[in-house]
């Protein structure tokens, strides 16, 4: 029999008596062996650790004393081990009972739970030295408040590690503009503790004091004798009103005379200056020194309670007495509408500054940085594109060191006073309640006119609507139409005033050319369209086109001139268009040039056909070729010798050079740092050059005044023509900008040039779309509203500003409502018949739209066709069709002839209108079923539309309705008023009494057209909707009977009234609430989806799976449900980075795509739960952002790319230019964190760390390079 002994290593002594080993000593022991000497040491080793264990108050130590293991030998010893090893005495032989008993410990009473502090010490320190003269205990506000429970300002920190970017777990900080939630539990009970005071009971003269204030005049003083009228007249407003002199004197007379009983005192106390008046004391101010007129109406262009427009006519003298000590001096002078935006800055108010390209808006931006600075605060300057956001981080660097930038995968210094990104990181740093935002100043918006992009527009939007309260926001902007209303929309949002700065005047004017020249003799035929003064020169046109047919005739014999519908050339004669253009630049001093070529292909194309062009000297060349090896040396060998890097090294060489999306990130930085220092004299560039930075030219060229936008080849806006043309012009260098429209094949229409080159931009509009992501996190954090994130938005700015307005609507019908007497239960069956005679004639209306416009009935809607109308008190008459009026756009209209009553009474209840819906439903019944007239030969001619034709019958008359219209219309003048009708309308008067009386004695005599049998309705709902206005018919005359009662018009009065009101008052109350928001509907069916998805529960909860999308930046869903679909477990990292890369490629490839073997299935499943979505929000009528979010144009390339293959082998396999390809990998990028971030909240470390090795894994040479402006 053997035992098996297994002694812990640690308990084994070495020589010096230490236990010092590891892991375990395991060895089998016969019965007659425990007494051998071979064991002694590790059984006394063994039975000191049973000792040891045995003593609760002492904790175990492995090693032991050789001292120790001598005293412990012996027969006792043996025996103890003896028995714990043959009667171990283990737990499953003495099992623990089912209850514990409780012992009682009276030293737990000491103990309470810890919770935080509602009360804090703070310094209180003397005002002059700051030395702190004691501690002063405060309440604490927001007790246990923390970033997982609150949006209050007061809560606790979060960790260090999320400082900067937050946490999707967090709570963003409460939204400045909102109002308070709070408080909203406790306005009841401080209602009831409200109590009225008895004026009249207060004293009115304190203790010790002369005079006091009598409470009880200033309670019955109205309100309109509290403020003084307005001596200001408006010359421009009484001639509106067509007042002449003597009646605006009258009135000024009558209104000083009233003025003179109200007391002097009070008048000079409650006077009201003029603006230009403000600075003189009250006091001292006379009534004849007030102004008498007011001739300029400039003020009554927009009025707003939360924007005004700065006045910049005048210049501001005394701008340094009024900023003694600036935080910033610059070495210029600064322009009216820069001084005026400090001056409103060192005053903490919002600023909107909208001037022209070059203007110098950074100025603003500046100063702002160094109040911060100043204030020890922190300031974060927005950018629209990420290279943007690095050109300003050099920029800033030089003028402020302490400035920071952050990106998707780059942070440096996030902890200083200026930090730089874009507005996609600024909103993520809200919603995950970035503590930065404490420490906010101010937060300025660079190019904020891009709110009008259709993709992301609506970032703008939201990061305004989630501001805290205290962050100041200033707007930078080109020139725009409405940016009082965009300042409006902010300043209404967060509840503060904006001052918006506007100027029109170019610190460089532009000068506007068309150049006809094609090389050779003509290349220096240029024609001055628009001259500084911004005048059009039509007589220059002229001579352009005229030049440019001489030049067409010459070639081909004929043709050309003006009005080209295309600008393009095959490439030879591009090319020598191009050389006779740079020769013309290079003799009249116009270099550099920026070249807008709005098309990669031709920008690329262009710099390969000038290859023989050399606008650099041998000094400049050695100066681009040092300069462009020391920005290549960090580029790994392969790198630097890809094509687009060596064809660029050439040109940049030669001075020309070349900027678009397709070219790689770190070469777009070369060129736009040689063509600042002036080394590249011809950059051929798309329109992002003119996003933002400040890189003017002295001449600027369009090749072409079309682009295509992804939908259509379209002419240039004016916006876009004005932001690309504005970087003509050098201040301090050039006199004039000029700005040139190349006429390749022909001269363009001047109606398309004049409106492009002095038309306004285009108004700011409204992008905002409704998230799911937004969606969500409100959801989850329970305190904002999604109807407050809607409500606040742009695009719902107009709607809000009509809510005083129909609030006061509201009270007023309520208040009407209430005075009306209770309707009896005699009354129930009539107010039956007014529900259903409204439904019945609102389906009536929708259907007769439709039926007039079809082309079977339009046809039997010809002169002379007998229909049955109702029309006011003209209820189912019998009308003969005269004329017929369509115009395009409004609704037809039908002039007829119907018969009347020869004597009208004069009755004052038949001059009381009610409503055309009260005389459609009063036709319904028995009474005015059918028409008697009174007298012989009256008639009427009345113009009708589709809504009050009942019906159209199979008969006719023939008319000769022109004669008939002009002798009604000549007997409604007032001289032939008596006139007797003509025989003409006498017979057919008398033909259509005959038809009635017929009509009146038996209905079936005039067959009308069954509307739908015989008229071919081919659609299923309207046939649907003909069939559902029969049904509501046979409703509506079941309960006809009940109409059928003496005084039954005085009755269904009463009936009428309210249930208008009613009905009233409910469109008010919808008109009220959020459900009449714009987005509303949207919102409720993203509710479905996310619903039928289990993102959200039956209780609008957040899911698991909705938490996990609240953290996605874009493609919410489908991220989402790749992760719970466990898609990307059993693939590698190139597997999933390659398939990812089809949520973020958006260019458009040549044919289909090219997808490895192995991720066919793959993708199949990718676009089956793609579909899945789009289904979804199909079926729940959602707003789809994109039809198809997947395109894996360049899977391959990724799938390549992140198996390490070197970038220049990967270019072999696609058309996609390079720059193209590196942005898409660095959106992949950011979306393989935001899967990482979803594994660790749902727990799954594998693909955690399969998501950091594909990251890794694309993370590398040239397409992750540090951008130069971080570096050099």
């Amino acid at each position: 029999m053997l035992y098996t002994c297994i002694f812990p290593a640690t308990d084994v002594c070495n020589g010096n008596g230490n236990g010092n080993g590891s892991g375990s000593v395991k060895c089998w022991l016969r019965p007659n062996e425990l007494q051998s000497d071979l064991v002694v040491l590790p059984l006394v080793l063994l039975l000191a650790r049973i000792v040891r264990s045995s003593d609760t108050s002492r904790k175990f130590k492995p090693a032991r004393t050789c001292s120790e293991m001598n005293a412990i030998r012996g027969e006792d010893n043996h025996e103890k081990l003896r028995e714990y090893i043959l009667n171990p005495d283990i737990s499953i032989h003495d099992p623990l009972p089912d209850v514990l008993p409780r012992k009682f410990n009276e030293m737990k009473l000491l103990h309470i739970p810890k919770c935080a502090g509602s009360t804090k010490l703070i310094p209180r320190r003397d005002v002059v030295t700051g030395e702190i003269l004691e501690f002063v205990e405060v309440d604490v506000e927001d007790v246990g408040a923390n970033a997982f429970n609150s949006m209050s300002m007061h809560r606790e920190p979060g960790l260090l590690e999320e400082i900067t970017r937050g946490s999707h777990l967090n709570y963003p900080f409460w939204p400045g503009g909102f109002d308070a939630a709070a408080s909203d539990a406790e306005l009841p009970e401080l209602a009831k503790l409200q109590v009225e005071l008895n004026f009249e009971q207060l004293l009115t003269v304190p203790p010790g004091f002369a005079s006091g204030h009598d409470f009880a005049d200033a309670k019955k003083k109205p309100e309109s004798e509290n403020v003084a009228p307005s001596t200001n007249v408006d010359l421009l407003e009484n001639l509106e009103q067509d007042l002449d002199v003597q009646q605006w004197l009258q009135m000024t007379r009558s209104e000083s005379a009233n003025n003179t009983t109200t007391s002097t005192n009070a008048a000079q106390r409650d006077l009201r200056f003029p603006a230009e008046f403000k600075d003189v004391d009250d006091e001292i101010m006379k009534a004849d020194l007030q102004p008498i007129l007011n001739i300029s109406s400039t003020q009554q262009t927009f009025s707003s309670d939360w924007a005004e427009m700065v006045d910049m006519s005048q210049p501001i003298t005394d701008f340094k007495a009024q900023i003694p000590s600036p935080a910033l001096e610059f070495p210029f002078e600064l322009d009216v509408f820069q001084k005026q935006a400090i001056l409103k800055l060192e005053q903490r108010q919002y600023v909107f500054v909208a001037a022209h390209t070059s203007a110098g808006k950074t100025v603003v931006a500046e100063y702002a940085i160094a109040m911060s600075k100043r204030d020890l605060t922190r300031t974060i300057y927005t950018s629209p594109i990420k290279a943007l956001s690095n050109q300003k981080y050099r920029d800033f660097r030089k003028t402020f060191k302490d400035v920071g930038l952050i990106t998707g995968d780059l942070q440096i210094e996030p902890t200083a006073s200026c930090l730089i990104m874009t507005t996609e990181i600024l909103r993520s740093m809200l919603y995950c309640g970035s503590d930065i935002t404490r420490d906010l100043e101010y937060v300025i918006f660079d190019e904020v006119h891009y709110i009008n992009n259709p993709e992301r527009g609506h970032v703008w939007e939201e990061i305004i609507i989630l501001l805290p309260d205290h962050v100041n926001i200033i707007m930078l902007s080109a020139t725009v139409p409405n940016t009082m209303e965009l300042a409006d929309w902010v300043g209404s949002t967060k509840k503060r005033k904006v001052y918006v700065i506007s100027t029109l005047k170019r610190p460089v004017p532009l000068m506007h050319y068309l150049y006809t020249g094609a090389g050779g003799k003509s290349r220096d035929d240029i024609f001055l369209l628009v001259d500084a003064q911004g005048k059009y020169l039509q007589g220059n046109y002229e001579r352009a086109v005229e030049r440019k047919k001489e030049m067409s005739s010459a070639k081909t014999g004929g043709g050309g001139g003006g009005g080209a519908s295309s600008n393009y050339v095959n490439s030879k004669q591009e090319q020598y268009i191009w050389t006779g253009m740079i020769d013309f630049l290079k003799r009249n001093q116009k270099m550099p040039v920026v070249a807008f070529t709005l098309s990669r292909n031709r920008c690329d194309a262009n710099v390969m056909a000038l290859k023989s062009v050399d606008l650099n000297t041998a000094k400049e060349k050695g100066a681009v070729q040092k300069f462009f090896l020391q920005c290549l040396a960090k580029l790994k060998p392969p790198d630097r010798t890809i094509p687009q890097v060596l064809a660029l090294k050439d040109a940049l060489e030669r001075g020309i050079g070349v900027h678009h999306s397709g070219i790689l990130p770190i070469l777009k930085e070369i060129v736009e740092m040689l063509f600042q220092s002036g080394l590249v004299k011809l950059l051929f560039a798309t329109e992002t050059f003119a996003m933002g930075v400040n890189m003017p030219a002295r001449t600027v060229i369009f090749d072409s005044i079309k682009k295509f936008d992804g939908l259509e080849m379209r002419n240039l806006k004016p916006g876009e023509y004005i932001q690309m043309a504005g970087r003509a012009g050098r201040r301090g260098h050039d006199e004039n900008g000029t700005v040139i429209l190349m006429c390749k094949t022909g001269v363009p229409p001047s109606m398309e040039l004049r409106p492009m080159i002095l038309g306004l931009p285009e108004k700011l509009q409204s992008q905002f779309i409704l998230r799911y992501a937004v969606i969500l996190t409100c959801l989850r954090i329970e305190s904002i509203k999604v109807e407050d994130i809607m409500k606040y938005s742009f695009k719902e700015f107009k709607q809000k500003l009509q809510l005083p307005t129909q609030q006061k609507l509201l009270r007023v019908a309520e208040d009407k409502f209430a005075m009306l007497p209770t309707l009896g239960e005699h009354l129930q069956p009539l107010v039956y018949f007014y529900d259903k005679s409204v439904e019945y004639w609102k389906e009536k209306h929708r259907i007769m739209k439709f039926i007039v416009t079809q082309a079977k009935i339009q046809k039997e809607l010809k002169l002379g066709r007998i229909i049955i109308i109702t029309h006011g008190r003209h209820y189912n008459k019998l009308a003969i069709l005269l004329n017929v009026k369509a115009v395009l756009g409004k609704d037809t209209v039908y002039k007829v002839l119907v018969l009347d009553h020869q004597f009208k009474a004069k009755d004052t209840k038949e001059d009381l209108n009610r409503g055309e819906l009260y005389y459609k439903i009063l036709s319904l019944t028995p009474q005015h079923k059918f028409f008697h007239p009174e007298g012989i030969g009256g008639h009427t001619v009345l113009d009708i539309k589709a809504v009050d034709i009942v019906g159209i019958t199979k008969s006719t008359i023939k008319v000769d309705a022109d004669v008939i219209i002009r002798n009604w219309e000549q007997r409604q003048l007032e001289r032939f008023k008596d006139a007797p009708p003509g025989a003409t309308v006498v017979k057919v008067v008398t033909e259509l009494h005959q038809l009635n009386e017929a009509f009146n004695a038996n209905p079936d005599s005039i067959k009308c057209i069954s509307l739908s049998k015989e008229i071919n309705v081919n659609a299923d709902d309207e046939v649907a909707m003909l069939n559902y206005v029969d049904h509501l018919k046979r409703q509506v005359d079941d309960v006809l009977p009940h109409t059928n009662i003496a005084g039954f018009e005085q009755e269904f009065d009463k009936v009428y009234e309210r249930r208008v009101l009613e009905i009233n008052i409910e469109e008010l109350r919808f008109k009220n609430s959020a459900k009449n928001l714009t987005l509303y509907p949207d919102y409720c069916n993203k509710l479905q989806v996310l619903r039928s998805l289990n993102y959200i529960d039956e209780l609008n909860e957040v899911t698991l799976k909705g938490k996990v999308a609240c953290e996605m930046g874009q493609n919410e869903l489908m991220i989402t449900e790749l992760i719970f679909c466990n898609m990307f477990n059993d693939l590698g990292p190139a597997e999933i980075a390659a398939l990812l890369s089809g949520l973020v490629f958006q260019a458009k490839i040549k044919g289909q795509p090219v997808i490895p073997p192995a991720l066919k299935d793959c993708v199949a499943a990718f676009e089956q739960i793609n579909d899945t979505i789009l289904a979804e929000e199909q079926r729940c009528q959602a707003g789809i952002q994109a039809e198809n979010n997947l395109n894996f144009g360049l899977l391959e390339v990724v799938y390549e790319w992140a198996k390490n293959k070197p970038f220049a082998e990967i270019m072999k396999l696609t058309e996609v230019q390079e720059g193209i390809i590196v942005r898409c990998i660095q959106q992949l990028d950011e979306t393989l964190r935001d899967v990482k971030t979803a594994a660790i909240r749902i727990g799954n470390p594998g693909l955690q760390s399969k998501m950091e090795e594909a990251s890794e894994a694309i993370k590398r040479d040239i397409v992750f390079t540090a951008s130069l402006y971080t570096e050099l």
